[in-house]
């Protein structure tokens, strides 16, 4: 496993446009072509504990999602990310479409006879907790890597809706985690060891306000955007 450091900020549009005008100078779109849309379903079990663990502030915790890109569902995958503190990592394995639409569904029992190490870890939650899925929606990303340093920044825009939605009605969770207004953009610095002086100053004199908001947290109190075109 790879930990990684994960810095979250609230910017502006004009802040975004400036801060990617300078980054294009020495770093280069992702591997994903810089700009592309990220199609999200997350999986909770029945206490929430992925939520109230991020709400409570729980250092160390889990989130696991269902990730593909651009609406391609030819390429989806199931990932586990695990955080302590400003720590993170992800283990990760490409699913098919038909486990994807069984976990939609809320058909899990499937993965309790999968073999797969990450695969066993959500059988194990399923067991103990009643994994189901809970949240879904899609969100705007540019993002920017500079090999060097392992550095990578992503824009994402607020989240929207996915055009489908999830065959179960949660209500919205009322807990004010979402103190601040996620609009219009979150910027996410992400390095492994440390943060490159070149790239620091091109953060230097930037409204950057430091946020810990969770995309996930955010959606299960407020829902989302009706449609992509923030």
């Amino acid at each position: 496993m790879r930990f990684r450091y994960e810095n979250k900020y609230l910017i502006d549009v004009p802040t975004a446009e400036l801060l990617r005008a300078r980054a294009a100078a020495i770093m280069k779109p992702d591997e994903n072509g810089g700009s592309y849309i990220v199609h999200n379903l997350y999986l909770d079990d029945r206490y929430d504990s992925c939520y109230y663990g991020k709400y409570m502030g729980r250092l160390e915790r889990n989130k696991y999602r269902l990730r593909y890109y651009n609406g391609d569902t030819s390429f989806i995958r199931l990932e586990r990310k695990h955080k302590e503190g400003l720590l993170s990592y992800k283990d990760t394995m490409t699913i098919s479409n038909e486990q994807y639409e069984m976990i939609k569904q809320g058909n899990l029992e499937f993965i309790l006879n999968e073999e797969a190490p990450l695969w066993q870890t959500l059988a194990m939650v399923y067991r103990l907790k009643g994994l189901r899925p809970t949240a879904m929606f899609a969100y705007k990303r540019r993002a920017y890597v500079y090999e060097p340093g392992d550095v990578r920044f992503t824009f994402d825009s607020p989240p929207f809706q996915m055009g489908e939605t999830l065959p179960f009605h949660y209500e919205p969770l009322k807990m004010s985690y979402g103190k601040e207004a996620y609009s219009p953009m979150l910027l996410e610095v992400k390095y492994s060891r440390f943060l490159p002086e070149v790239i620091k100053r091109l953060l230097n004199g930037l409204p950057l306000a430091r946020t810990d908001m969770s995309k996930y947290c955010v959606v299960r109190e407020k829902g989302v955007l009706p449609h992509g075109e923030i």
